[in-house]
């Protein structure tokens, strides 16, 4: 019974020394797991309050093509698109014509020009001269119910400018360029742009000639311009040779 308690005695003595080393121990285990979570936190990244691991990643991932696209940028890939816009800008056009009827036909002034030489009426054998010049293209419709005789046509000018006195001096009795007929007033033949000859056929009922012309010299004896000429103040008169009867076209709004 001695012995009994003599061994319990020295359990008791032992109990405080055993727990010591349980306690011991436990503290070596725990202080060993912080080291391994401590050495774990300093080698993982760092997360902003709130931040999870999925959201590191997914910046991380979007800082990275962006840092990639920047580096594109700076060596020329990036593609620009240019867009143009057109414009279509319509021209109008105006053509001034004017039309006089007369014995069964309609004339119609297509186009007054003013001219610096005389090469449109030019032919061979025959010499180029500097001037003043009126070129007046014309088209002749027969639109009555008979035939028309251009030969019985007398086209002339009129222009207080005009000196028809000149004319004979120079030209004598050609009447190409223009002939006396009153103190103002001067005719000229119509003529063919293709032979350059004068027009005096007859046209049937309905039928149209075009490519004719008239061409008058405004400054028989210079060649200077004429500047009291001017197309405002100018006249074409159709005259019927027959009937005695005229109709006149003013030739302002015809254009050079």
């Amino acid at each position: 019974m001695r012995e009994k308690n003599g061994f319990m005695f020295r359990a008791l003595k032992l109990l405080p020394i055993l727990l010591m080393a349980v306690i011991f121990a436990l503290a070596a285990a725990s202080c060993g797991s912080k080291a391994g979570s401590t050495q774990t936190t300093e080698n993982s990244t760092k997360l902003p309050p709130g931040a999870t691991e999925e959201t590191s990643t997914s910046t991380s991932s979007s800082l990275e093509t962006s840092q990639s696209q920047q580096a594109d940028q700076g060596q020329g890939t990036t593609s620009t698109t240019s867009e143009s816009t057109t414009t279509a800008t319509t021209s109008t056009t105006t053509t001034t014509e004017k039309t006089a009827y007369l014995s069964g036909a309609n004339f119609t002034v297509i186009s007054a020009k003013r001219e610096t030489s005389n090469k449109v009426v030019v032919t061979s054998g025959n010499r180029e001269v500097e001037g003043d010049y009126l070129e007046i293209g014309m088209t002749i419709k027969n639109v009555g119910s008979e035939l028309v005789d251009l030969s019985n046509f007398s086209f002339r000018l009129w222009n207080p400018a005009i000196e028809a006195d000149q004319y004979s001096d120079y030209y004598g009795n050609n009447k190409t360029y223009g002939g006396y007929v009153s103190e103002n007033t001067i005719s000229a033949a119509l003529l063919d742009y293709s032979t350059l000859q004068s027009v005096s056929y007859k046209l049937k009922q309905g039928e149209t000639v075009d490519e004719i012309f008239l061409f008058f010299d405004l400054n028989p004896q210079s060649t200077a311009k004429n500047e009291g000429v001017t197309k405002e103040g100018t006249n074409l008169i159709i005259y019927d040779t027959d009937t005695g009867e005229k109709v006149e076209i003013n030739l302002a709004g015809y254009t050079d």
